[in-house]
């Protein structure tokens, strides 16, 4: 049974160890943010929005198209071109004309709708390059837990054949043979889960990156962990009018304004230019000049004012609504900076405290456990005990780390700030605002 439990755990610490220094090449958080600005699917579909949204604005100030009327006219039953004076061969053309700049307002807001788009990829950006990094973060240190398990069950290794030697010499307990052998097995149970979360992780970030998931073995570089201000102050900062969604949101209340003007504007009359020219055929060999006309008209919305005023009123409660979500949002946001300042202050004091502190005092008790163990003066299971201590503050920090990583990335998404935290991000393809 002891043979089978060791064969078994050697085999699967071999098989990971051997996927986990699966490498094409060396990848760092850098290039992953290149890597995504340039192939995320979902970046790639809000660019084509903003072109979208740029195509609306030619329309959207353009004059209605002139309407050409061609066809003969006072024409007799005899359909002869040459018996009236009155009969002739006529093209007419009609051209409305705004006046009160209506189609200007028009091509305004479809410019606001342009600026809310780009705002809106420009949040998109930031949020896209955030879930890579928490992705990025998790493989990575799914990965060292992995490492972690391995060098713990290669201690208990360690443990069970000392305690087998001694049991079979009588000089041990049975009891800590059975239990340094149970710990093992719970060693090789955390590998096995760690190295799912590290695959997990990949796989996530393999999508995010706009990769086949199945195909992506690079390895890892350390992920960066910038230094948290004591005081947030430099982080709410960032929370202003020039923030991508608060930029968002005013751009669309920019819009709906404008939309609401022109909506308005519509209810006023506007000015219709008409001209025709008429070519007449001679009659009794008498050439006959040719006719023109041209007129001014204007068109009164009597009927569809009612509806315009309501269309405007529409839109004004529209701008309104979009005002109070961008004070929501600002409040929001200004909240989640100050507890995502907090936790990221949190997780940099506890790894500090676990990496200078902690470990350094537990690699002294496992030292200390082995040497009076080796003298017979205590049990194995001190040994057991401070191995096992060892082993989970070694997760701890690794987890305390992961978490930091993960909270300067949830603050990159809500601050929409990259210098903040030491990050050169990549510049915004042409398409991007």
């Amino acid at each position: 049974m002891r043979m089978k439990i060791t064969v078994l755990s050697g085999a699967v610490v071999f098989a990971l160890m051997g996927i986990a220094d699966a490498t094409a090449r060396a990848l760092d958080l850098d290039a992953v943010f290149h890597e995504v600005a340039a192939t995320n699917p979902s970046l790639a579909a809000r660019r084509e929005l903003i072109e979208a949204a740029e195509r609306r604005v030619g329309p959207s100030g353009a004059w209605q198209s002139p309407m050409i009327e061609l066809g003969p006219v006072n024409v007799p039953t005899s359909g002869r071109f040459d018996e009236d004076p009155m009969t002739m061969k006529m093209v007419e053309v009609t051209q409305r004309v705004p006046l009160f700049g209506k189609n200007g307002i028009s091509r305004s807001s479809a410019k606001a709708a342009v600026g809310a788009e780009g705002a809106g990829l420009e949040m998109a950006r930031y949020q896209t390059f955030a879930l890579a990094w928490e992705s990025y973060a998790d493989a990575y240190y799914g990965e060292r837990l992995v490492r972690a398990a391995m060098a713990h069950q290669t201690e208990m290794d360690r443990l069970v054949r000392s305690a087998q030697v001694r049991y079979e010499s009588g000089n041990g307990r049975l009891e800590d043979f059975l239990r340094a052998q149970a710990e093992r097995a719970q060693a090789l149970s955390d590998l096995l889960a760690f190295q799912a979360e590290a695959r997990g992780a990949r796989v996530r970030l393999a999508a995010v990156m706009g990769r086949d998931p199945s195909a992506f073995a690079d390895s890892l570089s350390a992920p960066p962990a910038a230094p948290v201000p004591a005081e947030p102050g430099s982080w709410l900062a960032a929370v202003g009018d020039s923030h991508p969604r608060l930029r968002e949101l005013q751009s669309q209340i920019d819009r709906y304004q404008l939309a609401a003007r022109a909506s308005r504007r519509t209810a006023w009359p506007d000015l219709e230019l008409k001209g025709a020219y008429g070519v007449r055929e001679p009659i009794d060999g008498m050439a006959q000049d040719n006719l023109w006309s041209a007129t001014v008209g204007f068109v009164l919305p009597i009927f569809a004012g009612a509806r315009e005023l309501s269309e405007g009123k529409e839109m004004d409660a529209m701008a309104r609504s979009y005002e109070a979500e961008r004070r929501a949002a600002t409040l929001d946001l200004r909240q989640q900076v100050l507890a995502t300042h907090a936790t990221a202050l949190s997780d940099q004091r506890t790894v500090t405290l676990l990496a200078d502190t902690i470990l350094v005092f537990q690699h002294r008790v496992v030292d200390a456990s082995w040497s009076t163990y080796s003298t017979g003066s205590s049990d194995l299971w001190r040994v057991l005990e401070a191995t096992h201590s060892l082993y989970g503050e070694d997760v701890a920090l690794v987890r305390a780390r992961q978490d930091l990583a993960r909270t300067e990335a949830r603050l990159l998404s809500i601050t929409a700030r990259g210098d903040l935290l030491n990050l050169s991000l990549p510049v915004p393809s042409s398409k991007a605002p």
